[in-house]
């Protein structure tokens, strides 16, 4: 493709449309044709409601690529999905890791490469070309809601060294990275999700936390930078940084020396949606330096009867900006040659795909998948050295999450864990495995007078990364505050999850954490409370008020 040539040819109408990445929902096929076929739309997001196995990623790969090709240009349509280990597609057949934080445990920038080169590995298979990861957020405040264990970790310099890792793991193995959320989503408490965030952070204290892993994830070679909907005050105190010249254009393309592409957080979230209106708020973030204009999660507010009027009155808002000189031609030409080149670089095709869904889940994937896990494991607390334990005696293992906590898991519109199996049964099924003498006890069921005075106890704790909303864990410190209560050192926890609830136990002498809460992660935990391996990991996070011992 000569872009130059390409862009010449094009009508404000196309150009427009290749600024788009649009989602739609499972049985709105038509409307996806509509936008790519008549607008000439650039991109999809893909979530799992619309792939939920390998052979139906494929088969919808290829029938958007065919509409593309439909066109009278037929430039091939770039594919995002948020294939990021904590969050997932394809989730019950894809290897997608026990996810950052249990990647940022291992501290071994290796098994973040070889993992994000199954994740693209799996992705290309079926046709999905961009992984909208990693999320190279240090994770600073343990209070935050959104990002968690899609973080690595806390410190700037281990996040940068998986960051950049997870670049070339991801770009060697034919996918395209792109690093998350600009300039940093580490240090806020509210999801964007929900609301407006604001980070109060100076400047110096942005460069030598938040801004290393992005400036190391470019060094990498990453093709793409997602911006974050997020007032960053001592840069631009107005303004959102999705929405900022400042930080997109004299941060970004400036001092960090980005070439690439730059596409926003979904603008149908929350942070967005309640703030600004749709068309000003794309033109905004056009004018700001924005590439690729994202509305990913179509689900919020959703109408479907109204789904593709809103789309198409939004390109028609953009068209009249350009019409108008609201938006320069040149910012336009500007943005459409990064949308061409980006794909032109990665040669994708709008021809059919061969089927290799084979790979997706495969034995070499999934064994690497659980080594990395384990190399994740960490003991954080082990006062009267119980791990490990002996699996001959009695066990009684108490979930302290309700049943009904899980529900939520995979309806959050194909967004996020999309998990169908809970951690804790992957966890009671491995040690049902190898224990004879096991007894689980529900959340619904817990009765502190009813736990066995003699063998081993262990509550097992859970927290899922949820968009716009959160993994209910009302009965989990009660239940582990009545368990040592009543049986003193002889508890241990198991943490299926970030270990930051700690702060809350500064009592609990045994504490065995998976930073995940994967299946992979579930069946790790098992084989070190076992004793079956040894536990390697270190915690890439702090506890306020607490000392770890790993």
């Amino acid at each position: 493709m000569n872009i130059p040539t390409t862009i010449a040819s094009m009508n404000t109408e196309e150009k427009v449309g290749q600024m788009f990445m649009l989602a739609f929902a499972a049985d709105q096929l038509d409307a996806a044709r509509a936008l790519m076929e008549e607008h000439l739309v650039g991109g999809a997001y893909i979530g799992d409601d619309n792939v939920p196995t390998a052979a139906a990623a494929l088969a919808l790969c290829n029938r958007l690529q065919s509409f593309a090709g439909n066109t009278r240009l037929g430039i091939p349509l770039l594919l995002g999905c948020d294939q990021e280990g904590t969050w997932s597609v394809m989730t019950g057949e894809s290897a997608m890791g026990p996810g950052n934080m249990a990647l940022g445990a291992t501290d071994d920038p290796q098994r973040a490469y070889d993992m994000y080169g199954v994740i693209a590995r799996e992705t290309s298979a079926v046709g999905l070309n961009v992984v909208l990861g990693p999320a190279a957020d240090c994770n600073s405040n343990p209070h935050n809601s959104i990002i968690g264990m899609r973080s690595f970790g806390e410190k700037p310099e281990l996040v940068a060294r998986m960051t950049a890792a997870a670049v070339r793991g991801l770009q060697d193995n034919g996918s395209v990275a792109t690093l998350k959320h600009f300039p940093g989503h580490g240090d806020t408490r509210l999801d964007s999700h929900r609301g407006l965030p604001t980070v109060t952070r100076n400047r110096d204290e942005l460069n030598k936390i938040d801004l290393k892993p992005f400036a190391a994830g470019i060094d990498a070679g990453a093709k793409i930078v997602m911006t974050s909907h997020i007032i960053f005050s001592d840069l631009d105190s107005e303004r959102p940084a999705t929405l900022s010249p400042v930080i997109l254009c004299d941060l970004l393309r400036g001092k960090l020396g980005f070439e690439g592409m730059i596409v926003s957080d979904s603008m149908n979230m929350h942070s967005m949606k309640r703030n600004y209106d749709p068309a000003d708020a794309a033109i905004q973030g056009f004018k700001a330096g924005v590439d690729l204009m994202m509305l990913a999660e179509e689900h919020y507010d959703h109408d479907a009867d109204q789904y593709l009027a809103n789309q198409r009155a939004l390109i028609r808002a953009v068209i009249r900006a350009v019409d108008e000189g609201v938006i320069s031609a040149e910012r336009v030409d500007e943005a459409v040659g990064r949308v061409l080149r980006l794909k032109r670089d990665a040669g994708w095709s709008t021809e059919p795909q061969p089927d290799v869904t084979a790979r997706v889940g495969d034995r070499m994937h999934r064994a690497l998948e659980l080594e990395t896990a384990r190399g994740a494991v960490s003991v954080l607390r082990n006062r009267k050295r119980l791990l490990p334990i002996d699996s001959a005696a009695p066990i009684t293992v108490v979930n302290t999450s309700k049943r009904s906590a899980y529900d939520v898991l995979t309806k959050t519109r194909g967004i996020g864990p999309n998990q169908a199996k809970p951690a804790f049964d992957v966890f009671a099924d491995a040690l049902a495995a190898n224990c004879k003498r096991l007894r689980l006890i529900a959340a619904e069921d817990f009765d502190v007078d009813a736990i066995p005075s003699a063998g081993a106890l262990i509550a097992v704790t859970e927290n899922y990364t949820l968009p716009g909303m959160d993994f209910d864990q009302s009965l989990q410190a009660q239940i582990v505050r009545a368990l040592r209560q009543a049986a003193g050192d002889r508890l241990i926890v198991v943490a299926l999850r970030d270990p930051y609830e700690l702060a809350d136990f500064p009592d609990i002498g045994t504490y065995l954490c998976a930073f995940s809460f994967r299946p992979c992660a579930a069946q790790a935990a098992a084989e070190v409370l076992l004793g079956e391996i040894e536990a390697s990991g270190r915690s890439p996070v702090s506890v306020p008020g607490t000392a770890l011992e790993a």
